[in-house]
């Protein structure tokens, strides 16, 4: 027992730390409770509300035209997906404890070395998500605010008679001079774009790192079925018939616990991952059309930005239905094992526990997102086709 509690709190340092540092100064941390926190929430919903709401003033103050129209929701639309995470970890904060409670429980499982190699691979995965993630981020903003600040940099580096002019690449109305107090207003706007982005990649990441482990115990479960048979056969005795028996009793347990852990999290969550899609496809229709006006004006800058947004979105739209693929696939692989090891070789009673297995893992498992959507690769396909399609209404309309 206490060799198991050194393993875990190894492991909650050692690869989850990272994550518990970003919930933490998102005020997202389930177990940080204090003044701090409510100031937090309160300074993030205040931080992403304005945001919004300086973006959608556009349409009091501007004519309206199709560009405008196009460019405000291209940015406002996917804004709101900030506000709906942030929502969703701070109401269901108790069910965030718990998954963080899960994982910690799920390493005190495992029972030798190879069980631990294989929850290392998946929550080094995880972790290099994180990093990575994390360092795209970085090297994102800083680009973004040099391009934002260019003409400030090119007239210290290289100055004309004149002052370059200086204009924020978005529809926003502050009710104020924008020449006059652009830098005010360009760091409102970075700050929120910081804020509402670190909400997205930490929520999300943490999502990719329960997924991880819930992966790490199914690809167990496959391990303690295929090593329980074949110590079985290998050394055919009564003693190891109960041994081998009681190897594949705990698979099924690690199997169900694994189910468990999947559908506790689509269940707490369901809700806002349908706000979520709905926000996705129509902010990925949104930018299709800004980026098929971009190439008719032939606008550069707006062809780079629309092309960026485009991809970023496919990119959340794939990672988010590559990890359901993923749980699928190691779900059926429990299957496929069950089904080729040497079953016929072992007695009646855990021929018929096989069996068990294999028909309680016939049908594939599939996260289903409130029954519009199923975590997948026909899933992803799905939000592709979608989008297109509202693009084309889109088109169409306007």
């Amino acid at each position: 027992m206490l060799l198991n509690r050194e393993k875990t709190d190894f492991a909650e340092n050692h690869y989850y730390r990272l994550n518990q540092i970003l919930l933490s100064t998102v005020g997202l941390w389930p177990y940080q409770r204090s003044k701090f926190t409510i100031i937090s929430h309160i300074f993030h919903f205040a931080i992403m509300g304005s945001f919004v709401f300086f973006q959608l003033t556009s349409f009091l103050t501007l004519q309206f035209t199709l560009d405008l129209f196009i460019m405000v929701l291209s940015y406002a639309v996917p804004s709101f997906s900030y506000i709906v995470q942030y929502c969703a970890f701070c109401v269901n904060r108790n069910d965030v404890k718990r998954i963080w409670k899960d994982i910690r429980e799920n390493w005190s499982l495992l029972k030798d070395e190879t069980e631990r190699d294989i929850m290392r691979q998946h929550s080094s995965f995880g972790e290099l998500m994180t990093k990575l993630t994390l360092l795209s981020f970085i090297i994102s903003m800083i680009l973004y605010a040099i391009t934002e600040l260019l003409p400030t940099i090119l007239d210290l580096i290289f100055p004309i008679n004149q002052t370059r002019p200086q204009e924020l690449h978005a529809s926003t109305e502050y009710f104020i001079d924008k020449t006059t107090y652009f830098y005010p207003i360009f760091c409102h706007w970075i700050i929120s774009l910081l804020f509402g982005a670190s909400v997205l990649i930490t929520t999300g990441l943490f999502e990719i790192i329960y997924i991880e482990n819930i992966c790490g115990l199914l690809r167990i479960a496959s391990y303690r079925i295929e090593h329980s048979i074949d110590k079985y056969v290998s050394h055919n005795s009564a003693q190891k018939d109960c041994v081998a028996y009681q190897g594949i009793i705990t698979a099924v347990d690690i199997h169900r616990r694994a189910l468990e852990c999947s559908e506790f999290m689509v269940n707490s969550f369901v809700p806002y991952f349908v706000l979520l899609i709905i926000i996705v496809v129509a902010s990925t229709s949104l930018n299709l059309f800004r980026l098929l006006r971009a190439i008719t004006l032939r606008n550069m800058y707006e062809l780079l930005a629309s092309t960026l947004f485009v991809g970023f979105h496919f990119i959340i739209m794939f990672i988010s239905n590559y990890y359901g693929q993923k749980l699928t696939d190691y779900n059926n692989e429990i299957f496929n094992t069950a089904y080729n090891v040497k079953w016929y070789k072992t007695p009646i009673k855990m021929q018929k526990l096989l069996l068990f297995i294999m028909q309680s893992t016939t049908t594939p498992y599939v996260i289903n997102i409130g029954n519009l959507l199923s975590a997948s690769v026909e899933g992803f396909s799905k939000l592709i086709n979608l989008s297109m399609s509202y693009f084309m209404v889109i088109y169409t309309l306007l």
